[in-house]
């Protein structure tokens, strides 16, 4: 009898050694599925959030459209000056446009005829290095419909070279209300892509030089 009682005592101390190790069994199961878990949830929101930069790249952004007015941001006639050049064979063209400028507040630098020898068929050309950009700006609305052209002088003088459609300069007042005309700019990603304007399909024909060079010229200017 004490040996059955032994032999229970026996097999109930065995059945309380397993216990502890059942139970950290289950924990370490319990443990793995909270892992899985946390892990799926864990790729789930990364896999979401790598879609939405690609989206949000896709998304253009807001356009802005902001009222400016052009002569606000520009020089006065006071601060630039300008040489006047005349690439036509109008006697006194240079002299006379140079008189109109300096009236208008322009300081006046050379005039003479042009000194590159262009014959120029259009209103004109407005010469500027990097530094007279503006000054060249301003003077547009001076010399209206000239090209601006941009080169490499280091300085911010400006050239002005009157070309054989160049009529004259508007009347102050008339510059005055360009100058002050609010003028739609649109700024951001989302802001169409301007059509660039459909280039003449008629050639530009170089005007032939003068054989006997600039000194036919020289009284032009």
């Amino acid at each position: 009898m004490s040996m059955l009682s032994g032999s229970g005592l026996g097999q109930g101390d065995g059945r309380r050694r397993r216990h502890p190790v059942a139970t950290g069994v289950l924990i370490v199961l319990m443990m793995l599925v909270l892992f899985g878990a946390t892990y799926g949830a864990i790729r789930l929101v990364k896999g979401g959030g790598s879609a939405d930069p690609s989206a949000s790249a896709s998304t253009p952004g807001p356009c802005v459209s902001t009222t400016v007015t052009p002569g606000a941001a520009l020089p006065k006639p006071a601060t630039v000056t300008s040489n006047v050049y005349n690439a036509t064979d109008r006697a006194g063209l240079a002299r006379t446009t140079a008189a109109t400028l300096k009236t208008r507040g322009f300081g006046i630098g050379s005039i003479a005829n042009d000194p590159t020898g262009k014959a120029l068929t259009t209103v004109g050309e407005i010469r500027y290095g990097p530094k007279g950009k503006d000054n060249a700006t301003l003077m547009r609305f001076y010399v209206v419909g000239a090209t601006l052209v941009l080169d490499q002088r280091t300085d911010a003088t400006i050239d002005v070279v009157l070309g054989a459609k160049y009529k004259g300069i508007p009347d102050q007042k008339t510059i005055n209300a360009a100058l002050a005309k609010p003028v739609v700019v649109a700024t951001g990603t989302g802001c169409p892509t301007p059509t660039p304007p459909t280039p003449s399909t008629k050639p530009t024909v170089s005007p032939k030089p003068s054989a006997t060079g600039s000194a036919t010229k020289s009284p032009s200017a």
